[in-house]
């Protein structure tokens, strides 16, 4: 009796490695679609639609980098140009405020908080 519990066991054990197996080949053979996306507020913009400042440094970015893509967030009013340097191909993400002067993203240059003076404080 203990030979056929034994043997009935080990056939379930084999069964449900085989289908685990045939399962996980099954998922391997597809491709994965991953799906992300990336709202921080910037569309894309044409070079016209863009004020003289702004357009005057990409144009010099132009000498040292391919541009790859302009875009816009008019709430924080920053343009994001995307280049490609030519000398090495890395790619690059500049920032420029409406002024066209460089800035970083995390602190546009409009947002910087302003320290408070303290008097008397150590």
């Amino acid at each position: 009796m203990k030979k056929v519990i034994l043997s009935i066991a080990f056939v379930a054990a084999g069964l449900f490695t085989l289908s685990t197996i045939q399962a996980a080949n099954t998922t391997n053979g597809q491709p994965g679609i991953e799906v992300t996306s990336n709202d921080d507020g910037f569309v894309d913009v044409k070079f016209d639609a863009l004020n003289e400042k702004v357009q005057a440094s990409i144009n010099a970015l132009k000498e040292t980098c391919e541009v790859d893509t302009i875009m816009y967030n008019a709430e924080k009013q920053i343009t994001k140009v995307e280049v490609t340097i030519k000398e090495d191909q890395s790619k690059k993400t500049i920032y420029l405020d409406n002024e066209g002067v460089e800035t970083t993203w995390e602190q546009p240059a409009g947002d910087v908080v302003k320290e408070k003076e303290t008097e008397g404080v150590l």
